[in-house]
């Protein structure tokens, strides 16, 4: 069809999909926002703005809905390097002052999975016949996987964790 241009990358719901389905994109775009709201942060601490004030802020405002925003669709493609750069928004925020905890990217990504499977756990196919040879978390069907990014897309991916 000559009429419809082939692009190589797009923005759907505010997350940049490219033909690669490569989350790079979208990350670099994200983290390039979250330092210029910790910027904003830091210059309204140092305008006398209270320290609560700034942690509430970051906290429900402007850095961690930004970095928790699609977080389960995207999170099986993050690279170690990638979790490290989320990771350091953390330790800036505490040295520049605007919040007073810590997160791990890790640890939000887990909290959100078991969240939302708990969630959507009665949709998928249960075993037939329960062995009890030993304890599981679950008595759900596991897939058949063949290669890694079936088993990372997030059904299976929480399938697979939290059996």
């Amino acid at each position: 069809m000559p009429d419809i241009e082939r692009v190589t990358q797009a923005t759907l719901l505010g997350i940049d999909i490219t033909s690669t389905l490569s989350t790079v994109a979208y990350l670099n775009k994200m983290l390039l926002q979250i330092n210029q709201r910790l910027y904003l942060l830091s210059q309204l601490k140092s305008q006398g703005l209270a320290v609560q004030t700034l942690h509430q802020l970051f906290n429900d405002g402007f850095i961690m809905s930004k970095i928790t925003y699609a977080l389960p669709a995207f999170a099986d493609q993050l690279t170690a390097d990638d979790r490290n750069r989320i990771n350091a928004i953390s330790r800036k925020a505490l040295r520049r002052g605007v919040t007073h905890t810590a997160f791990d990217i890790e640890e939000i990504i887990d909290n959100f999975d078991r969240k939302i499977f708990y969630t959507i756990h009665s949709l998928l196919k249960p075993l037939h016949t329960v062995l009890s040879l030993r304890k599981r978390k679950h008595y759900y069907q596991l897939p058949d996987v063949e290669f890694s990014q079936y088993k990372n897309c997030f059904i299976n991916r929480c399938l697979f964790k939290f059996r």
